[in-house]
């Protein structure tokens, strides 16, 4: 994305703060991210799991917590992929305040040929020399394992950028494209807490998909809860808020296979009904 389409940026210069470091990033677990199947009404998603947030909140907060990547580009015209350097992540799994929900933040001033920076401590001591700018641009980065996997590796590629003076790992799925908000994600569950169905309240495509969601229960006693597939089937149950955030990305290459084969169908039906 070229921030020439950006018009509703924030221009805030702000001054880095200090952090305590606690993550390692040798310490991540390293797994093949596997694929859970939810339904879009009656339409069969496949749907990733990442961070989950206990919020203790009796609502249902819209906006999810979130930490600065930072992006070093030549100016502000810049695409955010065309970086002089691997970004720099402030926060890991292991530091307080962690979050997959990344909020881009550009750093102007460098040139192509200066040396890396490859800590937060490093470029709190070139402030003076950099500009930087908050965007409200929101990335859904994932920081994993450094021999992790997806199962689609083409729903995000695998990048490096750096941490604490080393490297660190995570998945690129992108902007989300309804910022920095929630939206409802249902699960239908038994009186035992046991979940029998995802049902997803948007999907990659809307203008209000986000992966990042908050998670409401529907309580389900005398239903032949295997059969639903649509909210529209407990659409007289109260869905009732969970306290919990989760980052769970719809697999956009798994929607795509699963369009194609339902044209392939079609396309055979037809020329067997010919």
């Amino acid at each position: 994305m070229n921030f020439k389409t950006i018009i509703f940026f924030i221009f805030v210069t702000f001054t880095l703060s200090d952090r305590v470091i606690a993550g390692n990033p040798y310490d991540l677990v390293n797994i093949t991210y596997d694929l859970g199947v939810g339904y879009f009404y009656n339409y069969p998603v496949e749907i990733y799991s990442f961070e989950e947030i206990h919020t203790n909140r009796p609502f249902a907060p819209r906006i999810f917590p979130y930490n600065p990547i930072y992006i070093f580009l030549k100016d502000l015209q810049d695409d955010i992929s065309n970086v002089l350097q691997p970004n720099i992540i402030e926060f890991i799994p292991g530091d307080v305040g962690y979050s997959d929900l990344k909020q881009a933040v550009i750093v102007i001033g460098r040139k192509e040929n200066d040396p890396y920076i490859t800590s937060y401590e490093d470029l709190k001591r070139l402030e003076e020399k950099v500009e930087i700018y908050f965007t409200d641009i929101y990335l859904n980065n994932p920081i994993v394992g450094f021999s992790s996997e997806l199962t689609y590796p083409e729903d995000a590629p695998a990048k490096l950028g750096y941490y604490n003076g080393g490297p660190v790992r995570y998945f690129d799925f992108g902007i989300n494209p309804a910022g920095n908000k929630t939206v409802p994600i249902y699960h239908v569950i038994d009186k035992n807490y046991n979940i029998l169905s995802t049902l997803p309240s948007t999907i990659p495509g809307f203008k209000d998909y986000s992966a990042m969601w908050a998670v409401f229960n529907i309580t389900v006693i005398n239903i032949p809860v295997k059969k639903i597939t649509s909210l529209d089937q407990v659409s007289n149950i109260t869905p009732v808020y969970s306290n919990l955030l989760v980052n769970c990305p719809i697999s956009t290459i798994a929607l795509k296979k699963r369009y194609e084969l339902s044209i392939l169908g079609t396309f055979y039906k037809l020329n067997e009904f010919w």
